[in-house]
């Protein structure tokens, strides 16, 4: 082979990458699903009024202005404050339209920060923590402005309290946490997870449970601040995975709500290194219960539950085997059918990290019937789903057997897998350049180059290989100049054939077995 083509070849071929780099842990993908579940799982949750209708209160409330709230706020009189305070909570509970910047800019969230210090009165406490609880849910002008009053550590004191008291006040937290990394990592300096966790007890009261768990869950989002948090917590005996294992299967649909977040919050501890997806994996009963899950009859529960066992198929090769084990691949082959895009997109990046592990669980995937279900989402509209799918298959052509190769060929995937071609998506193109390139290179060394190279002729892949030849994208560009110059240029010279060296391919079988294309 000539050395511009030899040169070419080392470009692209897939050489040298073990399973961790193919197993694809969050990016686009995040950002993506997040949205699509916003409805299931709010990132801030505003607190109505109860009596919302109720004339006789509606009337009590026109009693004040904003400015006589202030007024009474700032009074030495504990009837007073106290009757100022839920005049705001009221005015900040109205289901639509709530006065918060009107609000905030009269100067309420000082007077309502200082009587959350007021220990000789528990009522004046709850309706100032309610009030600050519906300004946090605002805009991130809104939230800072709590923070910035100083109300963290205070909410944090009435959180170990307990109660209603506590109760409202880990709903604040949950909304400031719920901000952005910068005002959650705030909350959690001054300890406000420490204190969480023993409230989530099986003998806390359903509604302060169901808060407690929400806020935990925002308490993991947003990146690596978290973990070393909770390895505090675990140099002192407390696993945090446990906290939430206890409320990943509850039966009844009250309690959809707080399972859903409680997965929402093991989706957020195992999106990163391996060791937080062993400290999951190692809590007792958790895994299982996860994976029932993907079977649960509400759409709300499902995402978060697939999100956990899919970052968790991202982890080794030995965590990967644990989600199988448990009996993943049944319910996720059950998603890839299931019509909902978000969901099938998932389920499809789970099944894509199965397929670049070892040969071993390659084999689990394509005995459970994988592959034909693969075939379905490569047949269905939505693209960031036939990505996936291309993903998926792709891995399967880099690591896989001829045996294994043989039974992808024998299920028909070359015509709608080549059909990404001609997607407008640049990366599902590049996948698909990607997944042919091992191909080839898996048929050149087990002697079957010239069926292969016949079938993407008479399918017209070919064709659509050479049109993106005149591709913008400069990566496509190459990768197709490196497919037609090294497996279907008109060559005289048999020194110009492409050498074969172990190094070079990465399918794991001795030479003389076939594939049968």
């Amino acid at each position: 082979m000539s050395e511009r083509n030899s040169s070419r070849l080392s470009a692209y071929k897939n050489a040298g990458q073990g399973t961790n780099d193919l197993r694809r842990k969050r990016a686009e993908l995040s950002v993506a699903l997040r949205k699509q579940a916003r409805d299931e799982q709010l990132l801030k949750r505003r607190a109505l009024s109860p009596e919302a209708g109720d004339e006789v209160h509606e009337e009590e409330v026109k009693v004040f202005t904003t400015s006589e709230i202030v007024q009474g706020l700032r009074s030495n009189d504990l009837a007073t404050m106290t009757a100022a305070a839920r005049a705001a909570r009221r005015f900040l509970s109205k289901e639509q339209n709530p006065p918060i910047s009107s609000m905030v800019a009269a100067g309420v969230i000082g007077p309502l920060i200082h009587a959350l210090e007021r220990d000789d009165c528990t009522d004046l406490q709850f309706e100032a923590a309610w009030a600050l609880t519906n300004i946090a849910s605002g805009t991130h002008e809104h939230t800072m402005a709590v923070v910035d009053g100083g109300a963290i550590p205070k909410l944090v004191a009435l959180l170990a309290r307990g109660g209603s008291v506590g109760e409202q006040s880990a709903w604040a937290l949950g909304n400031i946490a719920g901000d952005g990394p910068q005002t959650r990592d705030s909350v959690l300096a001054h300890g406000a997870l420490a204190v969480l966790l023993p409230l989530m007890t099986c003998t806390t009261p359903a509604s302060q449970l169901r808060t407690a768990v929400w806020t935990y869950s925002n308490f993991c989002r947003h990146g690596t601040i978290i973990w070393g948090a909770h390895k505090q917590l675990l140099r002192a005996g407390i696993e945090p995975a446990s906290a939430v294992q206890m409320y990943v299967h509850k039966p009844t649909i009250i309690f959809f709500p707080l399972t859903a977040d409680a997965c929402w919050a093991l989706s957020y501890l195992t999106d990163g290194p391996n060791e937080r997806i062993e400290s999951v994996q190692m809590t007792p009963n958790l895994l299982p219960r996860v994976i029932r899950l993907l079977n649960h009859n509400s759409a709300a529960v499902r995402t978060p539950a697939l999100r956990a066992i899919g970052n968790m198929l991202t982890g080794s090769d030995e965590q990967t085997d644990r989600c199988l084990d448990a009996g993943c691949l049944t319910h996720i082959i059950t998603l890839l059918r299931c019509n909902k895009p978000s969901l099938m997109k998932e389920a499809a990046w789970a099944v894509s990290n199965i397929l670049a592990g070892t040969q071993p669980q390659i084999e689990r995937a394509i005995g459970a019937g994988v592959l034909e279900h693969l075939l379905h989402v490569l047949s269905i509209d939505d693209i960031k789903c036939r990505k996936e799918a291309a993903w998926a298959i792709t891995n399967l052509c880099l690591g896989g057997t001829p045996e294994q190769l043989d039974a992808l060929l024998s299920v028909g995937f070359l015509e709608p897998y080549c059909a990404l071609l001609n997607a407008p998506d640049h990366r599902a193109i590049s996948v698909v350049l990607d997944g042919l390139t091992n191909l080839l290179q898996a048929a050149v060394k087990y002697g079957q180059i010239e069926a292969l190279c016949l079938k993407l002729e008479e399918n017209g892949t070919l064709d659509q290989i050479e049109n993106l030849q005149q591709h913008e994208n400069e990566q496509i560009y190459k990768k197709v100049l490196h497919i037609l110059d090294t497996y279907f240029a008109e060559q005289d010279d048999p020194s110009a054939q492409p050498t074969q060296t172990e190094e070079e391919y990465q399918f794991g079988t001795a030479g003389g077995q076939n594939i049968n294309f």
